[in-house]
């Protein structure tokens, strides 16, 4: 086994984030049904509420690692040409990256207001 671990680490990190990703769904979930129908007001007010705000930054960051492992160790696995497999990852590192980019530009401006 290697000195670091690098399997074991991608396979927990995998785990972790879909168990935060399974109980944020949940949750969301028991949220909508206990209080259909839901109006602006009260989505706002549960978006804006710092604790779900952490909460829902956590839920898209472990959603974006998990799928940065997910996707990597299929690309890995299934594409054997180096340059294809590259490009790829690169295109993924790219795309998952501008979406927390994002991501942060949105939390930013609901801080701020």
């Amino acid at each position: 086994m290697s000195l670091y671990a690098q399997g074991m680490r991608a396979w927990l990190l995998q785990r972790l984030t879909a168990v935060y990703i399974a109980l944020y769904t949940l949750f969301m979930i028991g949220w909508f049904s206990l209080s259909y129908p839901v109006d602006f007001n009260e989505w706002n007010a549960l978006i804006s509420h710092p604790v779900m705000l952490v909460a829902s930054v956590i839920f898209y960051l472990s959603l974006f690692v998990h799928a940065w492992v997910g996707v990597r160790d299929i690309l890995v696995d299934y594409i054997k040409h180096g340059s294809v497999r590259f490009v790829l990852l690169t295109t993924l590192a790219l795309f998952l990256t501008s979406m927390t980019v994002w991501l942060l530009l949105i939390v930013i401006s609901l801080v701020r207001t």
